[in-house]
């Protein structure tokens, strides 16, 4: 990635707020966020202005400027997939960060809006779908598949060969055991150690990890 790239910032949280710190250590530049509240909501974010709404993406676009989403919650673990989708902007407009002291294998793949953070390794042969985010210390193993919009949250472990639906958000330090299938908009509770497949929509904890929710979706 050219060190001098200007990066929009989409979503004023405190997700935002860690990643322009991220982004600041590593030389990039955060020029602007967006953010549906605007102008109601916060003025800036570590003292990058809010300047729109996420409809004004494509203008910062056509400006030759990249794309990230500051934007994770496990109460809707499939927004970042809908704002990528609603958006409908082509894939080469979103940047791609892995902070300097995240370990990315040259085999690894990573999606557009892929998000890795200090401590992170990727290991060779895994795959990370759009606007994916592997948290702090985080691993995933060789040949494990994350699909789009997933979140990964601090001190978890995906073990080799895991499969991961679009949008299912692994809480804190959790585990995945090899081989395992984990369905769309899944939700793994802190600290759980899953063991056997899960269904879409379902919600999971324990040790070893029972369902205790489940919902359909759509």
């Amino acid at each position: 990635m050219n060190r001098s790239m200007e990066i929009v910032i989409l979503g004023a949280g405190r997700g935002s707020f860690e990643l322009i710190d991220l982004l600041d250590g590593s030389g990039l530049r955060a020029v602007s966020v967006l953010d549906d509240r605007w102008p109601d909501g916060p003025g800036d974010v570590g003292g990058v202005a809010v300047e729109g709404t996420l409809a004004d993406a494509n203008r910062h676009v056509s400006m030759g400027r990249k794309l990230l989403m500051g934007i994770a919650t496990s109460r809707n673990r499939s927004i970042r997939c809908e704002i990528h989708q609603r958006l409908g902007i082509e894939d080469n407009a979103w940047a791609v960060f892995a902070d300097r002291s995240s370990t990315v294998s040259k085999g690894a793949d990573l999606g557009a809006g892929c998000i890795v953070y200090p401590g992170a390794r990727i290991a060779a042969g895994a795959r990370l779908g759009r606007q994916t985010v592997v948290y702090f210390n985080a691993v995933v193993h060789h040949d494990s598949i994350l699909g789009d919009g997933v979140t990964v949250c601090a001190g978890v472990l995906v073990a080799g060969n895991v499969v991961v639906g679009d949008g299912s958000y692994l809480g804190i330090g959790s585990v995945l055991r090899d081989g395992v299938r984990v369905g769309k908009r899944v939700l793994v509770g802190m600290g759980a150690v899953v063991t056997q497949d899960v269904p879409d929509g379902a919600t999971v904890a324990g040790v070893p990890a029972r369902i205790v929710r489940e919902t359909e979706i759509a």
